[in-house]
C-alpha cells in the first residue's frame, strides 16, 4: 500500500499537455487536465476512488471529440498518449492504481458480477428495487463499487470493440506492475467459482444424468484442485461432461434445478477461462483480447444486476429451456419434405377439418343453451379439449397446433448449425416448414368448408331450415368483418393461445418423462393381473401420446375459459380461431346469402377469415421462434441474417414454400444432440 505521505509530481500547464499529445483546444482535453489533476496516491482512498472514477467516466462517457473512431476510443486514445508522453501523469497513474488495488478487493468483481445467482426471482426483485429506491451504505474496500459508478448503462459499454484492443494494450503496458495486486484476486475468484461449480455438479439430480460412476471421476471435482495452468484440459473436459447432461435432459426430461445448474456450470466455465490468462504470473501483459472481454464482462454484469428487463430475461431463457426441447422434438412431426408426407399431411388436416365442424356445431348448442357464464365456458372447454384429443387418436391434424412446435425445430437446427454455411440448411427447412403449414391450413379449411356445406343440407332436409337462423347467421357473417368487429385482435390473441398451448405440451411431456411414468406403468404391480403386454402397450402409448394430449387439453380450456373470465373481469375479449371460424362462416353463408346481406359483408367476412389464419399461424410461430432463439443463445447476428435469406429464396423459388418440388432427395428431420 502507498504511504499517504506520498508527494505526487507536479502536473505541466494545460498548454504544455496539449502541445505533448497534440489534442489542441477543446472542452475534451479540459476535462482530462482536470481529472489527471486529482489523481494522487497520496490520498485518502476515497479521493482516490473519486480521482479513477472520474478518469473512467471521462473514457465511457466524456466531452464530444472529433473522430472517425467512436467518441469513447478518441478519449481512450487521448488518455493514453497522455499517459505515455507525460511523466508526470504516469507517475501519478501508477501510484494511484496500485494503491487502490492493494486496498480494494476484486473477488466479488471478478466471480460473482454477471454470473448467475440462485437467490430466486422475487428475493433477487426486491433487492434490485430497494437498490433503486434506498441509498446504499459505502463499500470503498469493494472494487466492483467503482465499476459500478463507472459502468452505469448499455450504453456506456458500446465502444468495446476490436478498435479497442490496441488502446488498452498499450494502458496494461503502462500500468506495468501497479496490476499486480489484482492477480491475488482474479485466483481467488476462479478458486470461488470452481468450488461453486463443482458443488452444483454433485446435486444428485445432475450427479445421476452423468455418465461418470463417482464424484472423484467429475472433471468439475478436479478443477478445484487443479493449478491455473492445468485448467484449460479439465474445462474441455467439463464442457464434454456437460453434454452427457444435455442427452440425459432428452431422455429422461429436463428438471429445472438441472437446467439452471447446466446454465450456471456453462457460464462458470466461461468466466474461468476468460480470468486464466491474468492468473499466470508469468505474463507481463495479457492478451488484449482477454481485457476487453474481462471489461466487457464486469460491465455488462453490472449493468445487467440493476435492469429488471434483464432479471425477467433470465429467468424466462431458464424456463424456455425447460420445455422447449420436448416442444421442438414434438415439432419434427410436423415437418413433412418429400410429396407423399406432403399429401399424407393434407389428407390428416382434411380429417380435422371435418371433425371441426362437429365441434363448430357442439359450440353453437352450448351457446344456444344461455347457461351461466362459468358452466358456459367449462362446457366450451370440454367440447374444445375432448374434439382436439379425438383429432389426436385418430391421427388428424389441427393445423395451428404446428406452428409453435416447428418453431421449436427450427431453432434446435439453427443451435446445431455451425459455420458460413448454416443458412443454407436452414432456409430450405424454413421452406419444408411454410409448406406442411399450407398443406394443414388447406386441408383444414376446405374440408370444413365442405363438410360444412354438406352437414347444413342434410339438416335442411331432417329440420327443413338451415342450422343457423338468420339472425345467428348475421351475426356470425358480421363478427368476422376485420373492420367492423375485434377480429384482428382476437385472431392475434388466439395466437398467443396457440403458442402457450405449446409450452404446456412441452411442459406436460417433459413432466410424465421426468417422472418416467411410461416406465413405472410398464413395471406396475398390476401387471401381473391385467398382462405384461397390455401393460406395456399402455406405457408406450403415454409415452407417445403426451405431448399432444396436454397440448389439446390445454387449448381446449384456454380457448373456452378465456372469454368467461374476460367478461368477469369486464374485458371485451374473445377468440377467432381460422378452421372454427371457417365452418362458423360456412354455416352462416349456407342460411343468409348476399340476396339477403349483399356481396359486401361476405367478401369482408373471408378477408377476416384469411386474416384470422395469418394471425393464428404467424403470432404463435413468430413468439416459439423467439423464445426458442433466446432458450438456445442464438447469436443475435444470426437471427438478423436469417429473415433476409428466406426472403431471397422466396423470390427465387416462391412455389417451394407451397408445394414440394419433384428433385427433393430424401426427407432429412433436424438432428438433436
Amino acid at each position: 500500500m502507498v504511504a499517504s505521505t506520498t508527494v505526487a509530481e507536479a502536473l505541466p500547464s494545460r498548454d504544455e499537455l496539449a502541445r505533448l499529445v497534440g489534442g489542441g483546444e477543446g472542452k475534451a482535453l479540459s476535462r482530462l487536465y482536470l481529472v489527471l489533476g486529482k489523481l494522487n496516491p497520496g490520498d485518502e482512498l476515497t479521493d482516490q476512488l473519486e480521482a479513477l472514477e472520474g478518469l473512467g467516466r471521462f473514457v465511457v462517457a466524456g466531452p464530444a471529440i472529433a473522430s472517425a473512431d467512436h467518441e469513447a476510443i478518441a478519449r481512450l486514445r487521448l488518455v493514453v498518449e497522455a499517459l505515455e508522453r507525460v511523466p508526470a501523469v504516469c507517475e501519478r497513474f501508477r501510484g494511484t492504481v496500485f494503491s487502490v488495488l492493494s486496498q480494494t478487493r476484486a473477488i466479488k468483481m471478478f466471480g460473482e458480477i454477471g454470473m448467475p445467482n440462485d437467490r430466486g426471482l422475487f428475493a433477487e426483485t426486491t433487492d434490485r428495487l430497494a437498490r433503486k429506491l434506498l441509498p446504499e451504505a459505502p463499500a470503498p474496500h469493494e472494487l466492483s463499487v467503482l465499476a459500478a459508478r463507472i459502468f452505469r448503462s448499455m450504453s456506456d459499454m458500446t465502444w468495446l470493440g476490436p478498435a479497442a484492443d490496441p488502446l488498452l494494450h498499450r494502458l496494461a503496458a503502462i500500468g506495468g506492475s501497479a496490476w499486480e495486486p489484482l492477480r491475488a484476486s482474479v485466483i481467488d475468484s476462479i478458486s470461488m467459482i470452481t468450488t461453486r461449480i463443482a458443488a452444483l455438479g454433485m446435486a444428485e439430480a445432475f450427479r445421476t444424468r452423468t455418465a461418470v460412476s463417482g464424484v472423484r471421476d467429475s472433471p468439475l471435482y478436479h478443477l478445484t484442485r487443479a493449478r491455473p495452468q492445468e485448467m484449460p484440459p479439465l474445462i474441455e473436459a467439463a464442457r464434454r461432461y456437460l453434454d452427457h447432461v444435455r442427452v440425459a435432459l432428452e431422455e429422461r426430461g429436463v428438471s429445472i434445478d438441472v437446467v439452471y445448474s447446466l446454465d450456471s456450470i456453462e457460464r462458470g466455465l466461461a468466466r474461468i477461462q476468460l480470468l486464466l490468462p491474468f492468473a499466470d504470473p508469468d505474463d507481463a501483459i495479457e492478451p488484449t483480447y482477454e481485457i476487453r472481454a474481462v471489461i466487457a464482462a464486469v460491465g455488462f454484469g453490472l449493468v445487467g444486476a440493476r435492469s429488471f428487463t434483464q432479471l425477467m430475461s433470465d429467468n424466462l431463457r431458464l424456463l424456455a429451456r425447460k420445455v422447449i426441447e420436448r416442444a421442438g422434438r414434438t415439432g419434427e412431426h410436423y415437418v413433412t419434405s418429400s410429396r407423399r408426407e406432403y399429401f399424407k399431411m393434407l389428407g390428416s388436416a382434411a380429417g380435422g377439418g371435418v371433425l371441426t365442424v362437429g365441434t363448430g356445431m357442439a359450440k353453437f348448442f352450448v351457446k344456444w343453451g344461455h347457461f351461466p357464464l362459468f358452466v358456459d365456458g367449462l362446457l366450451s372447454s370440454f367440447i374444445y379439449a375432448g374434439s382436439f384429443i379425438v383429432m389426436q387418436l385418430l391421427g388428424f391434424t389441427l393445423a395451428t397446433k404446428q406452428p409453435s412446435m416447428t418453431a421449436a425445430a427450427l431453432a434446435g437446427t439453427i443451435r446445431d448449425s455451425a459455420g458460413p454455411g448454416q443458412l443454407d440448411e436452414l432456409v430450405p427447412l424454413i421452406a419444408r416448414i411454410a409448406r406442411s403449414q399450407f398443406a394443414a391450413a388447406i386441408g383444414n379449411v376446405s374440408a370444413v368448408i365442405v363438410t360444412s356445406m354438406i352437414v347444413d343440407r342434410l339438416w335442411v332436409r331432417w329440420k327443413g331450415d338451415s342450422f343457423l337462423d338468420v339472425d345467428s347467421a348475421k351475426k356470425t357473417i358480421a363478427s368476422f368483418d376485420p373492420l367492423g368487429s375485434g377480429t384482428i385482435f382476437y385472431a392475434a390473441l388466439t395466437g398467443v393461445l396457440l403458442w402457450v398451448s405449446s409450452l404446456v405440451a412441452g411442459w406436460f411431456e417433459n413432466w410424465v418423462v421426468y417422472r418416467r411414468l411410461p416406465e413405472a406403468i410398464e413395471h406396475h404391480r398390476w401387471g401381473k393381473q391385467l398382462g405384461r403386454d397390455r401393460m406395456a402397450r399402455w406405457a408406450r402409448f403415454l409415452e407417445t401420446q403426451t405431448a399432444g394430449l396436454g397440448g389439446s387439453v390445454a387449448l381446449g380450456f384456454l380457448l373456452g375459459m378465456l372469454p368467461v373470465f374476460a367478461k368477469f373481469f369486464g374485458l371485451p375479449l374473445d377468440v377467432r380461431h381460422v378452421t372454427l371460424s371457417s365452418g362458423s362462416l360456412t354455416f352462416a353463408l349456407s342460411s343468409v346469402g348476399p340476396d339477403s346481406i349483399g356481396w359486401g359483408p361476405i367478401i369482408w367476412a373471408w378477408v377476416g377469415i384469411a386474416i384470422i389464419g395469418f394471425l393464428n399461424f404467424g403470432v404463435s410461430f413468430a413468439l416459439a421462434l423467439v423464445v426458442a432463439l433466446r432458450a438456445r443463445d442464438v447469436p443475435r447476428g444470426e437471427r438478423r441474417t436469417l429473415p433476409g435469406a428466406v426472403l431471397r429464396r422466396f423470390f427465387r423459388r416462391p412455389f417451394e414454400f407451397f408445394f414440394p418440388p419433384k428433385e427433393l432427395g430424401p426427407p432429412t428431420a433436424p438432428s438433436h444432440h
